[in-house]
């Protein structure tokens, strides 16, 4: 149970479509991440299956069934917000039940689906307590308790780990993976932070403007973008893009380095960070100057200009003592030179 089906969706706004024929299908079981810029659509997507929103035109089917025009409380889902809307004034223990008690759902029931939510998220000693008594994590954890005790289709999870601290988000992120692993039920996850795409997410959508521009699992995206929108919005840091001209099947990079193309014509080429290395001394290269070294510890960023003024990023693993000011010679690997055509779509013949 749990499968999810997207049909030519469309939606507008007055005059002014948003989401543009969106097909997609969500397999059961199946952990969904929805990414992209702040604007793309992903939070609306989600409400038009959770039935918050109609579409303009479209179908939305779940487990076979057209829910397109059911309401949101029949079609068997459970939406987590960003705010955790929870009743200040009810215990935890009847914030989780409450919308059971409203389904006139026998006592017993109830209690039984509470308890082993309460279990399930290590809350059981909070049950007494307000939200106002409550940590961010904690409420988190109660907003995803009430969405549990529903025992729904499918979990819809609008940017719920947005409120909480860098070193909370991380540890949220860990027990909602273990919690699906559990759980083995249908989830559609909604952020804006990319690390939470990749480490969650079975599969990832990737949206810009209302329209899907890949659907694949977390290292597809990453190894194979399949356009330059999804290169530079997948990776940390950001993939370095080169644009140039490709003639007698090379093209020439700045700083020196001479790069094969399948085809002649103009053209884009991708380099990330971490897929530049030191370049042996007769070989072609990048060369720049150093302008800035972020030391992280485990890994080093370096900030480079090559002598036309063309900024690069790399990330070398360690602490390689390189200054700012000096200057270096970088290849990247052979087999991680990504190529895209004047469109911006990724060329077949990849070297």
């Amino acid at each position: 149970m749990g499968r999810i089906t997207l049909n030519d969706i469309r939606k507008r706004f007055g005059t002014t479509e948003v989401i543009h024929g969106v097909d997609l299908e969500v397999g059961e079981g199946e952990l969904v991440v929805f990414v992209g810029p702040s604007g793309c659509g992903k939070s609306t997507l989600l409400r038009l299956i959770a039935g918050l929103d109609q579409p303009t035109s479209g179908t939305i089917e779940i487990d076979g069934r057209d829910v397109t025009r059911v309401s949101a409380a029949d079609r068997g889902l459970a939406m987590v917000f960003q705010s955790y809307a929870l009743y200040p004034h009810m215990t935890v223990q009847q914030n989780l039940s409450f919308g059971l008690q409203n389904t006139k759902m026998a006592r017993d029931e109830v209690g039984r689906r509470v308890s082993e939510a309460a279990r399930m998220l290590e809350i059981e000693p909070l049950l007494e307590r307000r939200p106002t008594q409550l940590s961010g994590g904690q409420r988190q954890r109660v907003a995803i308790g009430r969405a549990i005790v529903r025992e729904p289709a499918a979990f819809l999870l609008d940017e719920p780990l947005s409120n909480l601290d860098a070193e909370l988000r991380v540890t949220m992120r860990a027990e909602l993976a273990q919690l699906h692993d559990r759980l083995t039920t249908t989830m559609i996850y909604v952020t804006h932070d990319q690390v939470e795409a990749m480490t969650l997410a079975d599969r990832i959508v990737v949206l810009r403007h209302g329209r899907i521009e890949q659907v694949a699992t977390p290292l597809d995206l990453f190894n194979r973008p399949a356009n330059l929108f999804v290169a530079g919005f997948i990776g940390a840091p950001n993939m370095n893009l080169f644009t140039a001209t490709a003639q007698d099947g090379q093209a020439a990079l700045p700083g020196g380095l001479a790069v094969p193309v399948p085809r002649n014509g103009p053209c884009t080429i991708g380099i990330r960070p971490q897929h530049l290395h030191p370049a042996e001394a007769d070989a072609s290269a990048l060369e720049g100057r150093v302008t800035l070294v972020e030391a992280l510890g485990t890994e080093t960023v370096v900030h480079f200009r090559t002598a036309d003024g063309t900024d690069v990023i790399t990330v070398m693993a360690g602490q390689p003592g390189i200054r700012l000011g000096d200057t270096i010679r970088l290849a990247p690997d052979p087999g991680q030179i990504h190529l895209f055509d004047a469109d911006g779509d990724r060329m077949d013949n990849n070297v």
